[in-house]
């Protein structure tokens, strides 16, 4: 029988507090090497993680950006990221390609948004604002949308596979992973350009005001690469709930 491995990601509730919350895991955490320390990997089998936001209001406008390393073979439309139950927001994989689906959110099914070159680390941020979906590789935009400016995004979602259970696992590496429940502006400050290089201070009240506006930030940096990891008890959300 096929083994079927889960990596859970919840985030305990925790209100206005800096801590960092250690998840449950029902698997050892696969971590390789990137810029910024570990990475999570995903391996195209049969690994996802689930994760929530909490929030006290809905994700309307919004920033969710990560680096991504395409790191093997993947079908048209392999998961990175899934808005849990619906389409509001699907980041997939092709061999060579980002793709996206938002028709939850009133945009397009999926579409080819850049070129994701192969073992090479890239930076993916997309920025809601009101009725503009914009997707910036590297900082640079490469891609806009229109969507109902409406309708929110779930806070709870899945990383590595199709939302509606095992399949289209993408592979992958993905670090620095974060949400902001605003539109991270890009002039005359490009933040995203600012903030992609570096980790981020969630108690920082500088700019874009991290310390109210971050509400999801994934560092991955826990674990040994290359080893199973079976102690490892999960990841850590380092950013406040607001």
């Amino acid at each position: 029988m096929k083994k079927i491995f889960i990596i859970i990601l919840f985030i305990a509730q925790h209100y206005k507090t800096d801590a960092q919350i250690t998840m449950p895991d029902y698997q050892a955490m696969q971590y390789v090497s990137s810029n910024f320390g570990n990475a999570l990997n995903f391996d195209g089998t049969s690994t996802y993680g689930l994760g929530k936001v909490y929030v006290n209001d809905s994700l309307l406008d919004f920033t969710l950006e990560f680096w991504i390393k395409n790191t093997g073979a993947d079908d048209t439309n392999d998961r990175i990221y899934g808005s849990y139950a619906n389409d509001a927001l699907q980041i997939g994989k092709s061999n060579t390609h980002l793709k996206l689906k938002a028709i939850d959110l009133g945009g397009p099914d999926w579409q080819s948004v850049c070129t994701l070159e192969s073992n090479s680390w890239v930076h993916i941020a997309i920025v809601r604002s009101g009725t503009d979906l914009k997707v910036y590789k590297n900082a640079g935009l490469v891609q806009t949308y229109t969507v109902d400016g409406n309708i929110i995004l779930p806070s709870f979602f899945r990383l590595g596979s199709n939302t509606n259970g095992i399949g289209e696992n993408g592979n992958f590496s993905i670090d620095e992973l974060r949400i902001w429940k605003i539109a991270l502006s890009t002039s005359p400050t490009n933040f995203i350009q600012k903030y992609m290089y570096s980790p981020i201070n969630p108690n920082s009240t500088a700019d874009a005001n991290p310390a109210t506006n971050l509400v999801l930030y994934y560092r991955f940096d826990q674990g040994t690469i290359g080893a199973s990891n079976t102690s490892e008890l999960g990841l850590y959300n380092s950013a406040i709930s607001n």
